[in-house]
């Protein structure tokens, strides 16, 4: 395929800063002989720092948080900023200041924006050369995103990210003030369905990741409390489900032909209690293509839930309420593996296409 050449005058790199050193310099430096234009968000790094933030305003917009929120905070209001300031600009990528991200695969970045004009994510590969806290880091929280999910990215912590200008607005209002914000961006394109896209980048650690401000004990219980906020929902569904055919066990202690008929009576209970959230929380126009989506998999889901249930009642002889219970968490816990299988197939259809 012949190389376009995308135009970077029309994209904002959006950049949170806290207590930088000379390699933000170099990379902005870097940024402006690309032709992007850059917005640094100091995010109360102290007057110490002053000099350098006075430095990068040869080369950048500067806008200042005090005091220090965190990195969360620092996105927002960039965000803030480009959506109430675009001046031409269509697309915004943000990347960390730490040297981390490489200018070829922000210019990567860069053109699949404006070739999809929609999300794009960058994401990195977690061999043995990424420093181990990292590594097993983003592993839990790819895992415990995806069974809530049911949708599998392979890098789901990566601060090197792009988006249409126009779709800002609806990641300006989402909570966490620190690097569980990220996460939240994902969880939320996600569960509503939206499209993004991945790209391969290249995998940085200087010298052990040591500049990172990410502190493992406090950040991750944030980043996993705020993904499985989003399993509020489907458990209480869940719970109820099983409460429902708690009270058929009661009433009809022989319980027989009416056990099926409640599997098709749970699955109706989701579907429209998914539709009546997923019109709550989006847009109609975008409500018919997600129904569809969770429709499909809701789907294989109770035929997987009736095959298990059959099977651990008729054979097993399981009480109905604790069959029913077990064919819900093993639909659960097939999260993960089927997810990945998918994303797999979809990789490959993509770099097929590519080549093509």
């Amino acid at each position: 395929m012949e190389k376009v050449n995308y135009p970077r005058n029309d994209t904002y790199i959006l950049i949170p800063a806290y207590k930088p050193d000379h390699l933000m310099i170099e990379l902005l430096i870097k940024l402006k002989k690309e032709d992007f234009d850059v917005v640094v968000v100091n995010d109360g790094s102290g007057e110490q720092f002053d000099e350098v933030f006075k430095e990068a305003e040869k080369y950048a917009t500067i806008l200042n948080q005090n005091p220090n929120k965190g990195k969360g905070a620092a996105l927002r209001l960039g965000f803030s900023f480009v959506n109430l300031h675009p001046d031409g600009h269509n697309y915004v990528i943000t990347c960390d200041a730490d040297g981390q991200h490489a200018i070829e695969d922000i210019i990567k970045i860069n053109d699949k924006l404006h070739e999809t004009d929609s999300v794009v994510l960058g994401s990195r590969k977690f061999d043995r050369s990424v420093p181990k806290r990292s590594r097993n880091g983003n592993f839990m929280s790819r895992l415990c995103r995806t069974l809530i999910t049911k949708e599998y990215v392979q890098d789901d912590q990566c601060g090197l990210r792009g988006f249409p200008i126009k779709d800002v607005f609806n990641i300006t209002t989402l909570p966490g003030d620190h690097y569980e914000y990220e996460m939240n961006v994902i969880c939320n394109l996600q569960i509503k369905r939206l499209k993004f896209e991945e790209v391969q980048i290249e995998t940085i650690y200087l010298d052990g990741n040591k500049s990172s401000h990410f502190k493992p004990s406090l950040d991750t219980f944030r980043i996993q409390r705020s993904i499985w906020t989003n399993a509020i929902t489907p458990t209480v569904c869940a719970m109820l489900s099983i409460g429902m055919l708690f009270l058929l066990t009661l009433i009809w202690p022989n319980v027989g032909l009416y056990v099926y008929m409640f599997l098709g009576l749970s699955y109706l209970f989701y579907y429209q209690a998914l539709i009546g959230i997923t019109a709550f929380v989006w847009p109609t126009k975008k409500m018919g293509r997600r129904a569809l989506v969770e429709g499909g998999y809701a789907t294989v889901k109770t035929l997987i839930i009736f095959c298990v249930f059959t099977l651990l009642y008729e054979v097993c002889h399981f009480y109905p309420v604790v069959a029913y219970t077990i064919a819900l968490l093993l639909t659960f816990l097939l999260n993960f593996p089927l997810a990945y299988l998918v994303w797999k197939v979809k990789n490959r259809y993509v770099v097929k296409n590519n080549k093509e």
